[in-house]
């Protein structure tokens, strides 16, 4: 969703042609545009809070690296290099900082950095790996999920105390999305009856199921009046 909740972001699969664009969709008018069909990876796109770039996954140079996208200017700028699997970008609320996934210390954690690529510091320690950012709207927690050795769970980081708490029974729960008030959490659940939603409190004191036919997952909470 972008800020202004009238425009998505998202990977369409080209099967036909085996690959992938990374498209907006405006949603008051059905206007589809194409931001990045380049060769290899286009995925993983967030948008910036002033809804004016999009971070996004690419790997058409060999690399899967982290990069911004100007919508107005339609310029592309990489702001990782490290050699490693960077992906699954995440703007916090005030624009400070891209929170991503890495495995550059050796298994998958969440770092931060500066838009420009600059200052990049390792956000999370406590698990076996934490994956899947995703910023409170005040943007004092962030929601994760982490591989805690008995599968994998939602958590929630304290970004000021550190504190890490798992919401989540798992065993295989994925894509954390805060609501737009911050109490309660969306997730995607994998089970025997397959996939399917889940909310919980910020607490992990109230869960609720989803439940619907079909696959489902990748769930994204729209902005407030959408």
């Amino acid at each position: 969703w972008s800020p202004d909740g009238s425009k998505l972001a998202y990977v369409y699969f080209d099967v036909a042609r085996g690959r992938t664009i990374l498209r907006t969709h405006d949603l008051n008018i059905g206007k589809i545009t194409d931001i990045s069909a380049r060769a290899g990876i286009n995925g993983a796109p967030s948008w910036s809070p002033d809804g004016t770039k999009l971070a996004m996954t690419l790997s058409f140079r060999g690399n899967p690296d982290i990069y911004v996208y100007d919508l107005g200017s339609k310029s592309l700028n990489q702001v990782t290099s490290s050699g490693a699997i960077d992906t699954e970008a995440v703007w916090s609320p005030d624009g400070n900082y891209i929170a991503f996934t890495s495995d550059r210390g050796g298994k998958p954690q969440i770092y931060r950095m500066r838009p420009d690529g600059s200052q990049t510091e390792r956000v999370t320690f406590a698990g076996e790996s934490n994956q899947r950012a995703n910023y409170s709207p005040d943007g004092k927690e962030m929601a994760m999920v982490q591989n805690t050795g008995n599968g994998f769970q939602i958590a929630v980081l304290d970004l000021d105390t550190n504190n890490v708490r798992i919401v989540s029974r798992g065993p295989l729960d994925e894509s954390p999305s805060f609501a737009p008030n911050g109490q309660a959490i969306i997730y995607a659940r994998q089970g025997r009856g397959g996939a399917d939603l889940a909310t919980v409190s910020v607490d992990g004191k109230v869960r609720t199921e989803l439940k619907q036919s079909g696959q489902v997952r990748e769930p994204a909470w729209s902005p407030v009046g959408y």
